[in-house]
């Protein structure tokens, strides 16, 4: 892995460790694009991320996989079979794990046309055939690029004498300016060694590793000339894990110089209200150099108590909560005040609404401005017609 001798220390500014660690790197009442989002669009498309990043989200928050030829693939859930086309492309194979395609077979499901069945009233005709994307992907989305593609829509690559994909982008025609940071979620540390090591390096190929090459400067901006700019500061990455190894991982190979955050799941049975349950999960975040903790929303069983919170802002820690869908919820986990004045549970919030939730922030004072048109327009002005 090429860890650079460069390192943060010595920097000094607001973003800085000194001024109050890396936990500073990240805006306040943090909106992050959950799967770019699952609501308007398919979850982890071209389609969502270019959604959320048109809509002014801070982060556009990702899952990482491996395939079996060791290419990063963008992808929540263990299989294909919720979100593509695979049982109809590859027979028997639906339950199969990821790890088990090539990416050769991975570009050939459509990740778009389940989305159009169980959602109809967001459907859209241009939604069908929408790729399973790669890690750099979402990456070039975020710095205001697309996929280039060739005439029939398939997505122009190359392959080097070693065998390894070469992508092509381009500048998104409909790209307002935004920039956003992204959040990167690891998944199954265990099926995946050394994964980390491998996103490591691979940020740095895509110039989009803090730790390496040019370091952005410690008074870059959250917001410039009006436009999200995270993903131009010394917070423009996050790396989570719900594993505990994975979070020592994590550890290990970014240093505890990027934000983290240890996510933690609230069970059927509300354990979060016992004392020696957030003792624990608060210890093993400080113990992994996590600066967040993130935790889920909850109906009976809230993993975000008033006690809870406490204890994490108590411990210099912060917290984010997902994945948020309604206003009611937001209101919940926001808590009472306004402005400086405001004392929320939540520190930032993992949406699936990112339109509503940057128009709610906006509705509290602390965020200088909403949103400027509604998701369907956002949408049309990206290509995605009905």
């Amino acid at each position: 892995m090429a860890l650079a001798a460069a390192m943060l220390s010595g920097c000094t500014g607001k973003n800085s460790p000194a001024a109050g660690g890396v936990q500073d790197y990240m805006p306040e009442h943090t909106v992050i694009a959950h799967r770019g989002t699952i609501y308007w669009a398919p979850e982890l498309t071209e389609a969502a991320f270019r959604w959320g990043r048109n809509t002014g989200a801070d982060y556009l928050e990702l899952d990482v996989h491996r395939s079996k030829d060791s290419v990063l693939i963008i992808m929540h859930d263990k299989t294909f079979r919720r979100t593509t086309d695979v049982a109809e492309k590859f027979p028997g194979r639906e339950g199969d794990p990821l790890s088990s395609f090539t990416y050769e077979e991975i570009m050939q499901l459509d990740a778009g046309s389940a989305f159009n069945i169980k959602n109809p009233g967001q459907a859209r005709q241009s939604f069908v055939g929408q790729n399973v994307l790669v890690l750099e992907d979402v990456f070039r989305i975020a710095e205001g690029k697309r996929i280039r593609r060739n005439a029939d829509g398939t997505r122009v690559f190359t392959r080097n004498e070693a065998g390894v994909y070469q992508f092509e982008y381009e500048d998104d025609p409909a790209d307002n300016g935004h920039r956003p940071g992204v959040y990167i979620e690891f998944k199954i540390p265990v099926e995946y060694p050394l994964i980390e090591e491998q996103v490591y390096d691979e940020l740095t190929r895509i110039g989009w590793n803090p730790l390496e090459g040019e370091i952005p400067a410690a008074d870059e901006p959250f917001i410039k000339d009006g436009k999200v700019n995270v993903g131009k500061t010394r917070g423009k990455i996050l790396v989570q894990s719900f594993s505990q190894p994975g979070m020592m991982n994590l550890k290990r190979v970014f240093r505890e110089q990027v934000p983290s955050s240890y996510l933690v799941s609230n069970p059927k049975t509300n354990l979060f209200a016992q004392e020696q349950v957030t003792d624990s999960i608060v210890a093993f975040a400080r113990e992994c150099g996590a600066q967040f903790i993130g935790t889920n929303l909850g109906e009976e069983n809230d993993g975000l108590t008033p006690a809870f919170a406490e204890k994490i802002h108590a411990a210099g820690l912060k917290a984010n909560i997902y994945s948020i869908n309604t206003v009611e919820q937001m209101e919940k986990y926001f808590g009472e005040g306004e402005g400086k004045k405001a004392t929320p549970l939540a520190d930032g919030m993992i949406t699936n609404r990112t339109d509503l939730t940057i128009d709610f922030y906006h509705s509290r004072k602390v965020r200088a401005s909403g949103t400027v048109e509604s998701p369907q327009e956002t949408l049309a002005a990206l290509g995605y017609n009905q």
